[in-house]
């Protein structure tokens, strides 16, 4: 395998992805905006704030440690209760970062109740 963390290999029928043995997909969508310089640009803009790529990356990181501080390990799941904000973004991304599972849950969607 190169330097790059995944690599197809178009020698097979289907082709296939091959990852680096400690490949975390956080360090692409969240880390890799610190390494190329945009640590000031706007990441995510809500209502009444900005929050910056470095904002979000440390946010991340600190929502990583915590879940490891309250004992979660790696391959568990976490079930994710959480409002359309930027926490959304810091727990689902940091669980992913700390090799947990995240589980985002839409408490709007709701089965209907028949009372007897």
């Amino acid at each position: 395998m190169t330097q790059s963390p995944v690599e197809a290999d178009a020698s097979e029928r289907p082709s296939r992805l091959r990852f680096a043995p400690t490949y975390n997909v956080a360090v692409a969508f969240i880390d890799r905006h610190i390494s190329e310089g945009r640590g000031a640009k706007v990441a995510i803009r809500t209502a009444d704030s900005v929050i910056t790529y470095a904002e979000l990356a440390d946010n991340v990181n600190r929502c990583a440690g915590g879940l490891l501080r309250l004992g979660l390990a790696r391959g568990e799941r976490v079930l994710m209760v959480v409002k359309d904000c930027p926490a959304f973004f810091y727990l689902f991304w940091g669980a992913i970062k700390a090799g947990i599972v995240p589980a985002p849950l839409n408490t709007l969607l709701r089965r209907a109740v028949t009372l007897s």
